[in-house]
């Protein structure tokens, strides 16, 4: 991506790599990474700050020939380069509920805690060093629960595991084993809550 901007910046060395199909969506993604990165705590239009700017990331992230894992694995390469140069690392994981209920034209939600919330879930393995300085993702996943299955615990006792939301956990450590394959020598640690 030597038409970039700026190499030294982080959005390059996280996002270079995204094989989104298109170079000019790959320019697009590190683009958005860098402007976003500014404001991280700002709306979408704020963190933009101009109208073609914003107008370029609702079409870059409504694009159906992107899928987030498309650029989720570039990054995930990047931390894998981190992870090179520490002894020890620690592979955290846990699930976050996005409640979207008040944004009633969302299409494709799901029921969180409460069926009058309606969000999406989002299970992402972080890496840390045992100093708490962040690495980068090593897996994350996003889901909406069906709400059809709302109310059916018994149904759920009787599903493999293959087709639980529990399998979240065992698809985290597969990660936290791929990444110590990728870094043998680095010493992993995997973390996760009660319920793991």
């Amino acid at each position: 991506m030597s038409n970039l901007p700026d190499d030294t910046n982080w959005a390059v060395s996280e996002f270079a790599d995204a094989e989104l199909g298109d170079v000019r969506r790959t320019k697009r993604l590190v683009e958005l990474a860098h402007v976003l990165a500014q404001h991280p705590t700002a709306a979408l239009p704020e963190a933009c700050g101009d109208g073609a700017m914003l107008k370029a990331a609702y079409r870059f992230f409504a694009n159906d020939a992107i899928e987030p894992q498309d650029f989720l694995s570039s990054h995930i390469e990047a931390t894998y380069s981190r992870l090179h140069q520490v002894p020890l690392v620690l592979a955290v994981q846990d699930t976050t509920e996005v409640d979207w209920t008040s944004h009633l034209a969302t299409q494709g939600l799901g029921p969180l805690g409460h069926t009058a919330c309606q969000g999406l879930l989002v299970h992402s393995t972080l890496a840390f060093t045992p100093e708490r300085v962040p690495l980068g993702l090593l897996a994350q996943h996003v889901w909406a629960r069906d709400p059809d299955d709302v109310g059916k615990r018994t149904r759920r006792k009787q599903l493999p595991i293959s087709q639980k939301e529990s399998q979240k956990w065992l698809t985290s450590l597969e990660a936290v084993g791929s990444a110590h394959d990728g870094c043998p020598q680095t010493r992993f640690v995997s973390v996760g809550a009660r319920d793991a």
